[in-house]
């Protein structure tokens, strides 16, 4: 089958199911149009870089008709109505986030009260997630929301963003233990503009200012500019984002992997992001606070711990050498090639 994915900024989400579906036994040939250059752009059949929609629809244009099925994946969501606007070729959604996760109803209809802009229904998702013949979502209660909230009805999978297994880690050197963090942090200061509604989730700020008080070291691999490294250099350990391939082989020099953050918020309910799978491709255990679709995956592996506290986590830190062992028995679970099929049927669903 010929595949073409079309995706913004092109996060490893992206890459993770590209491999898997290249390598496994149905050989797919696939491409990708992307906004950006981008890991392993080298491993896809065609790759190109559109600076703009013309450039985009030119190349859906060209790759139509010789492509089985267009794989497009948000954030932003508009590349469905790009793709059906030139052709009749059906059209998955990988829906990799959605404004409905990070506010709940609730929330809203209060900022709403209180005149503050407030962003969680855009007629950009509905319309594009009501246009896709088939949808993906990393999570089930994630997929239950918006399914939900737009009365979709088309053919969906869930699959998380587990790792291929040729990215699994065997081999580390330096060991610098503590609790590690990979992926995005905001600035409380950027969370009050008007399109950060809801990102709460990504202020680390207390957390790590908690783990200083503690003595618990807490390490952040995450890309920061001047202000970032003025208000997080004192109170946690910050290293350079490293390239996705030697990312497996950096974290495990760590004792546990967090996901989830001190306070609750919506998105982590629901979220199953790619550091809780880079984390047990890795080999390393993971910590869960007030992250439930995250924990509920932990507890039936035993593959780390859920705390409610910082404190918490410090008392029961030595656990982190049985979640391992256990971990390493069953990571062979969560590896991207175990479940690609799914992926493989839904688009043979789509094609048919």
């Amino acid at each position: 089958m010929r595949i073409v994915k079309v995706a913004a900024h092109s996060c490893v989400r992206v890459h993770k199911m590209a491999l898997a579906l290249m390598q496994s036994p149905f050989k797919h040939h696939v491409s990708l149009l992307s906004q950006k250059g981008t890991n392993f752009e080298d491993s896809y059949d065609i790759f190109a870089i559109t600076h703009s929609i013309h450039q985009l629809r030119e190349l859906i244009k060209v790759l139509a008709p010789v492509t089985d099925v267009f794989h497009a994946h948000n954030e932003p969501s508009y590349f469905v109505t790009a793709i059906k606007e030139i052709c009749d070729k059906p059209v998955i959604l990988d829906v990799h986030d959605s404004w409905l996760a990070r506010i709940t109803p609730e929330q809203w209809e209060n900022k709403k009260e209180k005149g503050e802009k407030a962003i969680r229904i855009t007629s950009e998702e509905r319309n594009n997630f009501q246009l896709a013949d088939g949808l993906v979502f990393p999570s089930e209660p994630f997929a239950n929301i918006v399914r939900d909230e737009f009365r979709l009805e088309q053919p969906h999978i869930i699959l998380p963003p587990y790792v291929p297994h040729n990215l699994y880690n065997y081999q580390s050197f330096d060991y610098y233990g503590g609790l590690v963090y990979e992926g995005r942090v905001d600035l409380k200061s950027s969370l009050k503009e008007k399109y950060k509604t809801g990102f709460e989730y990504t202020d680390y700020e207390e957390l790590a200012k908690n783990c200083k008080e503690l003595d618990i070291d807490f390490h952040i691999y995450a890309s920061g500019k001047k202000d970032f490294v003025k208000v997080y250099e004192p109170i946690a350990i910050i290293h350079e984002p490293v390239v996705y391939p030697k990312l497996m082989n950096t974290l495990s020099m760590h004792d546990w992997g967090l996901v989830g953050n001190l306070t609750h918020t919506p998105e982590w309910e629901v979220s199953m992001p790619n550091k809780l799978f880079e984390y047990i491709a890795a080999g390393v255990p993971i910590v869960s606070i007030n992250a439930k679709a995250c924990s509920e995956l932990i507890a039936e592996y035993g593959i780390g711990i859920t705390v409610s506290s910082m404190e918490e986590l410090r008392g029961r830190w030595r656990e982190h050498r049985e979640c391992r062992k256990r971990l390493l028995k069953v990571r062979g679970e969560f590896t991207m090639e175990r479940h690609i099929h799914k992926l493989d049927e839904l688009y043979r669903k789509v094609v048919a």
